[in-house]
């Protein structure tokens, strides 16, 4: 909104609505800028900086401006903690990044090492971080980006509270030469703007989900958001009564007291934060029922990027009950139609001769779907998924 003459932009956070103004834009200078950059108008690049903080489907038309002001061919807004990645990017390079993504390419990505190494409060080039003889020898450069018409850049980086690191950077075509040192005083000039703009938009984004962690507390459901590498980010009250007695908050990720259900859960983590749910068995202890804890991804537009990998923890109780059925089953821990069917007749008391009879397999058959499902709800005894699936305590 406006009001005379004086752009405002607002986002509701979890305190209260924050506002931010392009009252001190307006007293920016851009005379010595304007006249080596011709007619580019930087306070509209501002302006839509700004924009894109509450809207953020505009960020690749900020992009797009910022690669103009290096002669580039387009520029990534990436948030990594080094060992995923997570972009949005211009449109003119979705092909190299769908072939970076492909290819693995993350893995060999050492200018992202570099650029958190220089601690650069600004936009850095490869001469700033690098010796021209490891600009020749970077992997990346040399195997990825050259082949692909590019090669040369400048980049920025940001810490954000979740932990990762937000990183602009912009590539520019190799037969184009390196960035111009004059292009990085423009882009300082603008680099405030970005950070404050791109934390607002992590912030918005954690805001949301924080109002579905609350909404599954009044629903009577534990609840929890993960941030990058499984970090405890945010709890609703009935999780916080999960502490110590099923999982534990440590530093490097949450964990699970039970030492089967904690290596499922380990493993989920090191998937990356967009792939499938993933359903958890936790034996009962004293103090609590058996449950389930599902681990949801928390999926949305491309724009993602500020949700610091987020993903959803759920707790469900398992309370007694009938066996429920093969449909449910296979919902809850992620099994087979036929893994779903010996669940459900361990439950009911069936012997596995029993069970190769009823499924005309032979008893081997049987007995590797039961090693499958134990894999699967991580516990290791028939009579143990038994209870598990009929809502009893475990015995441990």
């Amino acid at each position: 909104m406006s009001s005379g003459g004086l752009r405002i932009y607002c986002g509701r956070t979890r305190f209260r609505d924050q506002c931010i103004t392009s009252k001190s834009i307006q007293s920016w200078k851009f005379s010595a800028v304007t006249a080596e950059f011709g007619q580019m108008d930087f306070e509209g690049l501002i302006d839509l900086i700004y924009e894109a903080a509450v809207l953020p489907e505009l960020w690749p038309s900020v992009l797009d401006h910022l690669a103009e002001i290096a002669g580039a061919q387009g520029s990534v807004l990436i948030t990594s903690d080094l060992q995923a990645h997570r972009w949005i990017n211009s449109a003119s390079l979705d092909q190299v990044m769908s072939d970076f993504a492909t290819g693995g390419w993350g893995r060999a990505n050492q200018r992202t090492v570099k650029l958190l190494s220089a601690r650069h409060a600004g936009f850095v080039l490869e001469e700033d971080v690098y010796t021209p003889e490891e600009v020749e020898e970077d992997v990346l450069i040399r195997d990825f980006l050259r082949p692909r018409g590019l090669g040369w850049g400048v980049a920025t980086a940001f810490p954000l509270s979740t932990g990762d690191t937000l990183i602009f950077s912009i590539e520019r075509r190799f037969a184009d030469g390196p960035v111009p040192r004059a292009a990085t005083h423009a882009l300082d000039l603008v680099r405030p703007h970005l950070g404050r703009a791109a934390l607002l938009s992590a912030r918005l984004k954690l805001e949301r989900a924080y109002a579905s962690v609350q909404t599954l507390e009044l629903l009577g459901l534990p609840a929890a958001i993960l941030g990058s590498g499984g970090r405890l980010q945010y709890r609703n009250g009935a999780f916080a009564g999960l502490v110590p007695q099923v999982v534990r908050d440590q530093r490097e990720r949450i964990a699970l007291v039970h030492p089967g259900g904690d290596a499922l859960l380990a493993d989920a983590l090191l998937a990356q934060a967009g792939a499938s749910a993933r359903s958890i068995a936790v034996p009962a202890g004293d103090a609590h029922p058996a449950m389930v804890m599902h681990l949801l991804p928390m999926r949305g537009s491309a724009q993602d990027v500020f949700g610091g990998g987020t993903r959803l923890m759920v707790a469900t109780p398992v309370m007694p009950r009938p066996v429920p059925g093969t449909e449910l089953l296979s919902g809850l821990f992620d099994l087979t139609a036929a893994e779903a069917r010996i669940a459900r007749g361990i439950a009911d008391g069936a012997t596995l001769a029993l069970l190769a009879a009823q499924q005309k397999v032979g008893v081997e058959t049987i007995r590797s779907q039961v090693k499958a499902v134990f894999a699967k709800t991580g516990v290791t005894r028939q009579v143990d998924l038994a209870r598990l699936i009929s809502g009893f305590s475990l015995i441990r």
